[in-house]
């Protein structure tokens, strides 16, 4: 079995979050595609194990999937969308994903979907035979999975109610509020508070170090009292800004799982809804 791993060239990548996308060969046969959505230790895959394949060992490529992840990237909170498991997705309603990643063990993150899962489950070993009916799996699908591989790293349930898109509509509110709607304003507003803040000197940066800066700057711009923080920590993220206009993400993503504060400052901007 071979795998195959690649990231984005520097002009397409994702302003906050790294990325990373592959697929495996089996015996010289392309045998799934998958992708990796990342931000500190916590990666959103998608996996499709295309139909042909799928009667053998796929859990325990997923499996390797995940072990080649967390080697490269440094990831440990594994995310599944709930298009993978069947909102909006027929074909993962009767195909059963959900218990597919439920075996592997990943959880709902919403607690009310955690009982009913336990519910399910109960009724599967009481029952030879039970399958779980389409308007159960279909609940069901209406949460992230996530699987915490070390809680030593990810305590458990941190990111169980972050969403990328709470960051991008707290900098829309933002924009809104103080820069009277004008995207361009809030760029450069929100740069010049970062650089401020962090005492930076983006003029002796190359441009992909300059464009990190501005996709960084818009969340950056967001936590409060930045400024204040220990001189260490500042000079942090500035290699943190600089990494994401590197050769790969992956060090860039290594970097920031490294910072305790900045991650926490993140995940309370991403969980907080708008």
């Amino acid at each position: 079995m071979d795998m195959y791993l690649w990231g984005l060239p520097r002009e397409r990548r994702l302003p906050l979050r790294g990325y990373a996308a592959g697929f495996t060969l089996k015996n010289g046969v392309p045998v799934n595609y998958i992708e990796a959505i990342c931000v500190f230790e916590k990666a959103e895959v998608g996996f499709n194990q295309f139909y042909t394949f799928r009667d053998g060992e796929s859990a325990w490529i997923y499996a390797r999937v995940l072990r080649l992840l967390r080697q490269t990237l440094g990831v440990s909170a594994i995310s599944v969308d709930p298009y993978q498991i069947g909102l909006g997705n027929d074909e993962a309603i009767e195909s059963g994903a959900f218990w597919f990643y439920r075996k592997l063990g990943f959880r709902t993150t919403k607690p009310e979907l955690q009982a009913l899962t336990e519910s399910e489950e109960k009724k599967i070993r009481s029952r030879p035979g039970y399958r779980s009916p389409e308007r159960v799996l279909r609940r069901l699908s209406t949460s992230h999975m996530i699987y915490e591989s070390d809680l030593r790293h990810t305590p458990h349930g941190e990111w169980d109610n972050f969403q990328i898109r709470n960051i991008g509509l707290a900098a829309a509110h933002r924009m809104a509020t103080r820069f009277g709607g004008d995207p361009d304003r809030l760029r450069s507003g929100s740069v010049a508070e970062a650089v401020r803040a962090l005492s930076l000197e983006p003029d002796r940066w190359n441009a992909g170090q300059r464009i990190a800066l501005e996709n960084l700057s818009l969340a950056l711009a967001l936590i409060p009292g930045l400024a204040r923080w220990p001189e260490d920590e500042k000079e942090a993220i500035s290699r943190i800004i600089r990494a994401k206009a590197g050769a790969s993400e992956s060090g860039y993503l290594k970097l920031m799982q490294k910072q305790p504060r900045l991650r926490k400052a993140i995940i309370k901007l991403g969980s907080k809804r708008y």
